[in-house]
């Protein structure tokens, strides 16, 4: 809708509701005003809106009516919308990257939380959310984190901030995943050998046995 946006709802003082008059003859030039006011502002909503939220508010005899009952349908009651801020604000100080999560992934879950946020009245600066996502990186990160903390923070923007942290996800972290396997598979081949020793130690011990039970049994 073009006219609505969240938050403060302005209201020109001439769009408020007029006293019950019998004869619009007798309106003084003020009142006039006030009802040509009123009908432009109500012909503007009208045609900003949809079919289905002219239903809504077509039986309203003002505009500050139909601005009202816009008002509860697209944000609730104060009641509705606190509690919806407080979830998200609750969602926001409990953020963390999850375990195989990639930075994008991460970003995309965080952006959702920020809109909703700013949807209800509670922005936060770019700044606030950068130094957020660096709080919420796990250790892998943290000489990236580092790294970007001895910087001004109030300099680096939410999107540098993603840019960045996406070019050290595809080059640094990966190169030290590549490297954790190959001591992985190195570990494992080491054990498997020495398994195989210890074996092969059990049958040539059996074999030593035998042979001196024999000899013992050629000097009885």
């Amino acid at each position: 809708m073009a006219c609505y946006q969240k938050g403060n709802y302005p209201l020109p003082a001439a769009a408020q509701p007029l006293d019950d008059m019998e004869d619009i003859n007798e309106y003084i030039d003020e009142q006039m005003t006030v009802v040509q006011v009123n009908a432009k502002a109500q012909n503007l909503l009208y045609n900003a809106i949809s079919g289905e939220v002219y239903e809504k508010i077509s039986s309203c005899d003002t505009t500050k009516e139909m601005w009202d009952k816009l008002k509860v349908t697209y944000e609730g009651t104060s009641k509705v919308k606190k509690t919806h801020i407080n979830m998200f604000s609750h969602d926001y100080e409990l953020f963390q990257m999850k375990e195989g999560e990639s930075i994008e992934e991460m970003f995309a879950r965080f952006s959702k939380i920020i809109s909703d946020l700013k949807a209800f009245g509670k922005p936060y600066s770019s700044s606030d959310q950068v130094r957020k996502i660096l709080r919420s990186l796990p250790t892998t990160w943290q000489t990236k984190v580092v790294a970007l903390e001895s910087q001004d923070l109030n300099k680096l923007s939410y999107d540098e901030l993603q840019g960045d942290l996406i070019v050290f996800e595809k080059i640094h972290l990966k190169k030290t995943n590549q490297e954790e396997k190959k001591k992985i598979v190195a570990f494992k081949a080491t054990t498997e050998k020495s398994e195989n020793d210890i074996d092969d130690d059990s049958e040539a011990l059996e074999e030593e046995i035998a042979m001196v039970s024999r000899n013992m049994d050629g000097l009885m």
